[in-house]
């Protein structure tokens, strides 16, 4: 199945967001940038998503989101171990 990814805007939760859209138009996956509160979360509303798909989405969204709209940072990436 092919995928795409799409920034939208939402006014309502106060923040930005980075979806996975499916072939069938479908947001299969988000991570959203919160800026009334300064989190960062990630929802997942279909099953079996490739990993690859969703490794993507998060690597685009830990460039797109950089920012919480007051300019603070991101949390930074967790180091791997080795």
């Amino acid at each position: 199945m092919e995928y795409r990814l799409q920034i939208a805007s939402d006014v309502i939760r106060d923040g930005l967001g980075v979806e996975l859209i499916d072939a069938t138009h479908r947001v299969c996956a988000e991570v959203f940038r919160c800026d009334a509160d300064n989190t960062l979360k990630i929802s997942l509303f279909a099953e079996d998503l490739p990993f690859v798909q969703v490794e993507h989405l998060l690597l685009i969204a830990r460039k797109e989101l950089a920012r919480y709209e007051d300019g603070t940072p991101l949390p930074p990436a967790i180091a791997l171990p080795g």
